[in-house]
Order: C-alpha cells, then sequence, then structure tokens
C-alpha cells in the first residue's frame, strides 16, 4: 500500500540516450574485476526472441505477467515465453519498426512503433484489440492504469488512451527543449494519477481521469552557460519506496519527493540517465560514469560506491527481495553487488549483447534482454 499519495496524482519520466561529437576518443570501459562470490547466479533458460531492440535510445525489456514472459524485437515481433523454461508459446509479426518495450496488465500487452502507432494485444494468444495512433514515435514502455494506458510520444506529449477501445481519454503537451535526451523511461502510474518527467528537468504530477495538472516541480534549474551545460532530462524511471517518489536527471540530482505536492525533501548530487532502484532503507543508483550509488533513503546521505564498474554502460540496478543488487553490463554481463556495502559478490554472462535496461526480478528469477535480442532467465 502507498500511503500519503494525493487523491488525483500521475507521473511520467522520459529516458533517453545522447551523442555528442567532440574530439576526445571513447573512454575505455573497466575490466571486469576479481570478487569473492558469495551470491550464486546461474541461468535458468535463454531464447532468441529476434533482432533486439535496434538502435542505441530503444530499450527493450521483458514483461513477466502469471506463467508467461513477453517480449518484442524492433522488426516487429512480439513473442510469449514460458516463464518455466523459455519455451515459445505464440509469435505474432506486427509488421512495424517496433520503438518501445513491453508493457501490460493481467490481461493485455502494449507496445507502440516508430510511427506512433499504440498496439494493444491479449496475452492469451496476442491477437490484437486495438490500434491507436499518436502524433509521433513511442520510446517510452507504455504503462497501464486502472482504465486507462499511460503512452509518451518523443514529440512532448503524454496521451491517456482507453484499455477497451484505444481512444484517448485526455492529452497533456509540453515543450521540449531544443537539445535534449529523447525520453524513454515508462510513466509511474500510481493511485489516482501518474507522474511525467520532462525533457526540461520538471516532474509534473497529473489526474489520472482527466489529465490536468497537479502540481509541477524542478529538479534542478537549467541555468548552465551551454546548451550541453543545460541539459537536466529526467531521463530514468522513477521509482516508489513507501510513502515517497525517488527521481534522478542528468547533470542534476537525486531527490525524495513527497507526492502531494512535489515537495523535494532531500536531495543528492549524483547525475544519471540509467536509472535507480529503492528498497527498504536504500537507494541504489548507476550514475553517469557508471558508478554506483548506495545512498541512506532517510537523509540522501552516501552510504558506499561501487567504482570497479567505470564506463561498461551499466543499466539501472534491480533489487532481489533478499538484497542482492543485479546489474547488466554491456557486454551481457549480470552483476551482483551486496547491498550492505555495494561489493561485487557475483557475476554471470547471460548473453553477448548489450543488456540495455533494468532488470525484471520476479520471485527470484532475473529476466533480462541483451542487445543481440536474447531473453535470458537468471536464477539469483
Amino acid at each position: 500500500m502507498i500511503r500519503g499519495w494525493s487523491s488525483c496524482l500521475i507521473i511520467v519520466f522520459g529516458l533517453g540516450t545522447l551523442t555528442a561529437c567532440g574530439s576526445v576518443g571513447p573512454i575505455k570501459p573497466d575490466p571486469l574485476p576479481e570478487f569473492e562470490r558469495s551470491a550464486s547466479a546461474t541461468l535458468k533458460w535463454s531464447e532468441d526472441v529476434g533482432d533486439g531492440p535496434g538502435r542505441e535510445a530503444v530499450r527493450f525489456t521483458p514483461f513477466v505477467s502469471g506463467q508467461r514472459v513477453f517480449a518484442a524485437d524492433a522488426s516487429g515481433s512480439v513473442v510469449a515465453l514460458s516463464k518455466d523454461n523459455g519455451t515459445r508459446l505464440w509469435t505474432v509479426e506486427l509488421k512495424k519498426q517496433l520503438t518501445a518495450g513491453i508493457g501490460g496488465d493481467s490481461e493485455y500487452l502494449y507496445t507502440a512503433s516508430a510511427n506512433g502507432e499504440v498496439f494493444c494485444m491479449l496475452q492469451s494468444d496476442g491477437s490484437i484489440l486495438w490500434r491507436a495512433q499518436v502524433s509521433s514515435e513511442v520510446i517510452a514502455t507504455p504503462v497501464a492504469g486502472s482504465d486507462y494506458v499511460v503512452v509518451r510520444s518523443i514529440d512532448g506529449k503524454v496521451y491517456a488512451l482507453d484499455k477497451g477501445s484505444g481512444s484517448r481519454r485526455w492529452l497533456y503537451t509540453y515543450n521540449v527543449p531544443a537539445l535534449s535526451l529523447h525520453g524513454n523511461g515508462k510513466p509511474l502510474v500510481v493511485p489516482n494519477g501518474v507522474i511525467v518527467g520532462l525533457d526540461n528537468g520538471q516532474l509534473v504530477a497529473l489526474r489520472g481521469d482527466n489529465g490536468r495538472v497537479i502540481w509541477e516541480s524542478a529538479l534542478t534549474r537549467d541555468d548552465g552557460r551551454s546548451e550541453i551545460d543545460r541539459l537536466t532530462d529526467l531521463d530514468a524511471a522513477p521509482q516508489v519506496g513507501g510513502s515517497y517518489v525517488y527521481a534522478v536527471n542528468y547533470q542534476g540530482v537525486v531527490a525524495q519527493i513527497e507526492p502531494a505536492r512535489g515537495q523535494s525533501l532531500w536531495t543528492t548530487k549524483v547525475s544519471s540517465s540509467a536509472g535507480l532502484a529503492v528498497a527498504d532503507n536504500l537507494l541504489v543508483v548507476t550514475d553517469e560514469f557508471d558508478t554506483v550509488w548506495g545512498l541512506r533513503v532517510a537523509d540522501g546521505t552516501v552510504a558506499w560506491k561501487q567504482e570497479l564498474l567505470s564506463y561498461r554502460r551499466l543499466t539501472a540496478p534491480a533489487i532481489s527481495a533478499d538484497g542482492v543488487i543485479v546489474i547488466g553490463d554491456y557486454q551481457g554481463y549480470l552483476h551482483l553487488l551486496s547491498s550492505e556495502d555495494g561489493g561485487i559478490i557475483g557475476r554471470l554472462r547471460a548473453g553477448s549483447g548489450q543488456i540495455t535496461n533494468q532488470p525484471e526480478i520476479r520471485d527470484g528469477i532475473a529476466y533480462v534482454q541483451g542487445r543481440s535480442g536474447k531473453v535470458s532467465a537468471i536464477k539469483l
């Protein structure tokens, strides 16, 4: 139960990547560090689902529901796999370039394409219930609310579509800065609303029933000297922990946010476009240099830092029920970290392709999708 929520609230955060040109060459990733193993990870199954997510800005992650795992590839394939052994149960070819990962609820699946076409599919057999058109490309995973699905397009629009028909319930628009990280962070749906993080560093809370603004809050000021300095995108998916929302932005801060009014209760200077995870008294975040931070949720102070995985293009962290932190990297490795001190306690290679998004942990199993298109289940 999430406590302390306003009676009307929605939040959506943008995720993305930034490419800049310059004379500095690529920084060499740290080599795989040695460690003392104290946590186990074994590959349960692995299944190739197609072409993977395609370009760098697109990040697919499996969606787990009931006894099935659902995944998509860039060429338009959507597949259902057995959660137990990875056996393919059905495949549907949408024949569209998919750019959004699979979202869903207990009955339906949602995905979207490069031309802004949104699909609703039945989990049982993959049949298409409806299609809807939005204004532009969608790279944020659609997220289901109570009777609507939230879709964010890259041209500064957030839609609520009716679950049953795909018709538009409401539309929220905002101005996208001239230079930004094109958002692909999925919306955070909360009781009676959604919270959205924008490309200008703002959080906005919207009512779930009509999309009206409840509050707006700036995580950090975008008052740098250059356009690059002023990049403050909320590029990582927000998380709920207890009574609070936690968010992090690029060239900015990690913040604990009181959800009824949008007030920041504490901030800690960390820059991230990968993301964060919260469990019990600890917040874990991967920063822009691939240092992993452990922060105390009580006040945002630093509990520990893990710097042995620098420049390995780490994913956002995920935290298992027994407190093991799981993070993917550019070579397909999953790194297991201790929540006590951030030490590396295990490692497993899930595949050869880069893992691009936060691992999905269910019942002690981590599900990941690599850029090569392979979906893997790892027993922790």
